[in-house]
């Protein structure tokens, strides 16, 4: 749940940076990898490919990348890596992590003039999303 946190604010923080006029794809809450079609609705280019690092309120920090094509791949601070799909829904970016049925949405603030920004998830965790240096 951590990683898709992250995965979310980064998201979040990229689109809040790259806004458009997009509608928001719909996916049944539990989606998997293979029902998500990165190219079948609009919405997917609101999101910045790049390097973002995520924030937890613990200090630790997990390296997030979206690649084009709305994939991700998260390494923890712990080593641990992840990675898999992204779409919208209600407003909100939403994460699908390889081998996980269910997926975890965030929605986010506005940036601030560093280009970070709050993120929180569903579940109620925040976390900062800022661009990796």
């Amino acid at each position: 749940m951590k990683k898709l946190l992250i995965i979310t604010a980064a998201l979040t923080l990229a689109a809040c940076n790259n806004a458009g006029d997009a509608d928001d794809a719909q996916a049944p809450a539990t989606a998997g990898m293979e029902q998500v079609d990165p190219n079948a609705e609009a919405g997917f280019e609101a999101v910045a490919p790049g390097d973002y690092e995520v924030v937890h309120a613990d200090g630790a920090i997990d390296q997030l990348t979206i690649q084009p094509g709305m994939t991700w791949s998260l390494v923890s601070q712990d080593g641990s890596a992840s990675g898999g799909t992204i779409f919208a829904q209600d407003g909100k970016n939403c994460f699908v992590t390889e081998g996980v049925a269910a997926h975890q949405c965030y929605e986010g603030a506005p940036p601030a003039d560093d280009g970070s920004m709050q993120v929180t998830a569903d579940d109620g965790e925040m976390v900062t999303v800022r661009p990796a240096a």
